[in-house]
């Protein structure tokens, strides 16, 4: 009997250290829950500069233990909360006390406006963005874990001024010319607008960056009567608009009909299409040459001039060049902006501008640089076959088409007149020749005007001086 009660007895204190066992891991979890710190995270979709009339901040939260539960925006100015903004969160199915399981991630974004349409007390000077979320954790003794974040930035109400500087404007259809003006304090973007096209500024010099320089261009596909503006944004979001005076000569481009049958003895589409489709993976066969033809020659056309709108974002701030730009020598095959008709079975099928200058010489003749730069692209370029981009300086390129071989790699530095390769007819070309092109921010402009030391000196060298 003894026996049994002693075994009874060890049965009853093993239960109940297991239970305490139990129950100190119990308690020791709620203790951990009780006093985690776990947060949200706070992230700005754009980081704002300052604080204007119409100013906003998207703002998102995220946690991937608990549910969101609320964000706020107060807004202060001189040790004062001037304005405060708040977000409850609808939450998922409660799940905290499942602290053994993360759950799906919790995610919210939020575009609360903080410019002075919405805070009449708001004041020029200073402001702190002050941005709180919580969760639904019972950390902090029940109070959620919490995340807090603290911008200051300036407070302008003010567009920016514009004074400009330079006097005479005359711009051909296609062509540049240059605008010098200056800006106020806080500017931080400021160029032409033509149409659709922005064209941004460099400051004159690093000492000076108030005073600004703008090549800008009239498009050879753009209205004349377009109207021009210098455009000014400051740090707040405000904005300016100026006018200034300018004249635009419109230009009757060439127009030529080509019936691709006959081009390079009847064998033209055999000999560009498959090269151009074989280097291009992502063009999808359309089971003929000349369909296949117009795929080239339409919509890879367009994704190559999206591609040289994206290189031009990697222009340096000053210029790179001095002096005329080189032509190379070479008879002119094709010139800036020719309106092309293309014939097939006797039928029109397409309708392109050839955006360039084609200037054929003896077969595989040295390429040189037009002038002073940086290379942001060598390799095979879609309808420009192996080709060349020279990065000029304030938004201006110059693009070298169809070569046999390349000489240069991006980022050399190259010099006006050095050999970057050899010409040839890869990409969409018929025969041995050199494609020459000049872009200002992406848009092909005449080079005829970058040729002209006359030019050069009268629309952009003698703004420059003081």
């Amino acid at each position: 009997m003894s026996k049994l009660r002693g075994k009874s007895e060890r049965g009853v204190g093993a239960a109940v250290v297991f239970f305490l066992f139990v129950l100190a891991v119990i308690l020791a979890g709620f203790v951990i829950k009780l006093s985690s710190r776990e947060a949200p995270t706070i992230l700005l979709q754009t980081q704002p500069k300052g604080l204007g009339r119409k100013s906003e901040l998207l703002v998102t939260a995220r946690d991937a233990k608990h549910n969101l539960k609320n964000l706020s925006v107060d807004v202060v100015q001189n040790g004062q909360v001037i304005h405060q903004s708040s977000l409850v969160i609808s939450a998922r199915p409660h799940r905290s006390w499942k602290f053994w399981s993360a759950g799906p991630v919790s995610a919210t974004t939020w575009n609360v406006l903080v410019g002075r349409e919405v805070i009449p007390e708001l004041k020029e000077g200073r402001a702190t963005i002050r941005i709180t979320a919580r969760n639904d954790s019972w950390g902090r003794f029940f109070r959620g874990g919490q995340s807090e974040t603290e911008i200051d930035l300036p407070v302008r109400f003010a567009p920016p001024q514009v004074e400009v500087m330079s006097t005479q404007h005359y711009i051909n259809q296609g062509g540049c010319d240059m605008a010098v003006f200056k800006v106020s304090l806080g500017t931080t973007e400021s160029g032409v607008q033509v149409g659709d096209n922005f064209f941004p500024s460099f400051p004159m010099k690093e000492s000076q960056p108030e005073t600004r320089i703008c090549l800008f261009a009239y498009a050879y596909n753009v209205d004349p009567s377009t109207v021009a503006r210098i455009v000014a944004r400051d740090d707040a979001g405000n904005e300016t608009k100026t006018s200034f005076s300018y004249k635009v000569f419109p230009k009757k481009f060439h127009s030529d009909t080509f019936e691709l049958e006959k081009l390079a003895g009847g064998h033209f589409l055999e000999n560009v299409v498959p090269p151009i489709m074989s280097q291009t993976p992502e063009l999808n066969d359309q089971g003929s040459l000349i369909k296949n033809f117009l795929l080239i020659n339409g919509p890879l056309r367009q994704q190559d001039a999206q591609k040289l709108v994206a290189l031009s974002q990697r222009t340096a701030p000053r210029f790179l060049w001095k002096g005329t730009f080189l032509r190379l020598p070479g008879k002119t095959e094709a010139s800036f902006a020719d309106y092309r008709t293309y014939i097939y079975g006797g039928q029109e099928v397409d309708h392109q501008t050839h955006l360039g200058f084609d200037l054929a010489g003896s077969e595989h003749m040295p390429v040189r640089a037009a002038n002073d730069g940086v290379v942001v692209y060598a390799g095979f370029f879609g309808i420009y076959g192996n080709a060349v981009v020279i990065d000029h300086g304030c938004g201006l390129q110059t693009l070298y088409g169809h070569m046999s071989s390349l000489g240069v790699k991006e980022g050399d530095a190259v010099k006006n007149e050095q050999e970057i390769g050899r010409s040839g007819q890869t990409g969409l070309a018929g025969g041995d020749h050199l494609h020459f092109t000049i872009l200002l921010d992406g848009i092909p402009v005449n080079p005829v005007e970058w040729w002209d030391p006359h030019w050069i000196h009268d629309r952009i060298t003698a703004k420059m001086q003081p």
